[in-house]
């Protein structure tokens, strides 16, 4: 059996199953070196030198030897009750979590919980949380209001190999980060042929049927890859003006829907404001049609008095950074 065999194997024993082998972790997650390797080398070849290599090479740095190297733990990852004497940090403000895309509809209604494991494990950046999703299959990656979890009174704590750990993460502090570009043209495809069908209000500015017909996609997709659809179709400079206000429309009913779910105590939707509203008053801003649409729909995002705010959203410098973002300038 080759090193990375052997890695694995050590890895069920010090996070899962001490006993399969006969020896006990102390209640720090500490095992005995000498009983460890007697254990290991009825299956896999180990030895001292072996194992120092595996410490040494291993790209996640799972394990860590005391000063003496007569004990040796897992950092991180258990699903056996053990105190890694973990250290209690305050975190950035956001943090990232990788997963397969398998897991997206429990996590959209559970949240992230630690299921077999003590902690959810959480990364510094997305990329390190892609790779940690690629394990699962198909990848996804959710970014976690960690600083705003901290603020509420939930804990955070740092492994020695840089993975942030917390005991859960409710929906309302997660987020979709990354999306499958096929999904989304497959929305924008679906949006399309609902924009088609001006039969369904004939041009009738009362009728809502076409943005009715947009959001109830929500059942089919989730809301935020509908969202990152609208959002192209934003982007796209040869959309007529009925498109993009269509788009408004939809996020209004949207902000309704939300209103409800509140009521309801149901799975809330999120919203990428900035985006929504720097988009929507540069495509609509000279569209007296669309005026108090989208003023309405920043007054609800941004929790603003509708009749007394002088908010300029195209003079708001995170906004028109985000535009700029996007590669629109609007001085």
């Amino acid at each position: 059996m080759d090193l990375k065999d052997t890695s694995k194997y050590l890895s069920l024993i010090l996070r899962h199953k001490p006993e399969v082998i006969g020896i006990d972790l102390d209640e720090h997650g500490w095992a005995n070196v000498d009983e460890l390797i007697k254990g290991i080398s009825k299956t896999h070849k180990l030895d001292m030198d072996i194992l120092e290599e595996i410490v040494q090479t291993d790209n996640k740095q799972r394990y860590s030897f005391n000063e003496d190297k007569t004990l040796i733990r897992a950092n991180q990852g258990h699903s056996i009750p053990v105190d890694v004497e973990l250290e209690k940090q305050k975190p950035p403000k956001y943090l990232y979590h990788g997963t397969g895309e398998k897991f997206r509809a429990s996590i959209d209604e559970q949240g992230l919980i630690p299921k077999g494991r003590l902690y959810v494990h959480l990364s510094s950046d997305i990329d390190t949380a892609i790779n940690v999703g690629s394990r699962h299959g198909k990848p996804i990656v959710y970014r976690v209001w960690s600083g705003l979890m901290n603020e509420k009174g939930y804990e955070f704590y740092k492994s020695v190999n840089g993975v942030w750990l917390t005991k859960e993460v409710p929906t309302e502090y997660i987020k979709r980060e990354t999306f499958d570009d096929k999904e989304i043209e497959n929305v924008i495809q679906d949006i399309n042929s609902i924009l088609l069908k001006t039969e369904l209000d004939d041009e009738n500015e009362d009728d809502t049927s076409r943005a009715d017909a947009i959001l109830e996609l929500d059942n089919v997709y989730s809301w935020e890859v509908l969202q990152q659809a609208m959002f192209k179709i934003l982007l796209d400079d040869n959309r007529s003006e009925d498109d993009y206000y269509q788009m408004a429309v939809v996020i209004w009913y949207a902000i309704l829907e939300n209103k409800k779910r509140i009521t309801n105590d149901q799975v809330l939707l999120k919203f990428k404001k900035k985006t929504i509203i720097g988009l929507l008053y540069y495509r609509l801003r000279h569209t007296d049609i669309a005026e108090n649409l989208i003023w309405s729909i920043t007054c609800e995002l941004y929790h603003l008095d509708y009749c007394n705010s002088e908010y300029d959203p195209l003079k708001d410098e995170k906004i028109i950074s985000k535009l700029e973002y996007y590669g629109i300038n609007t001085q």
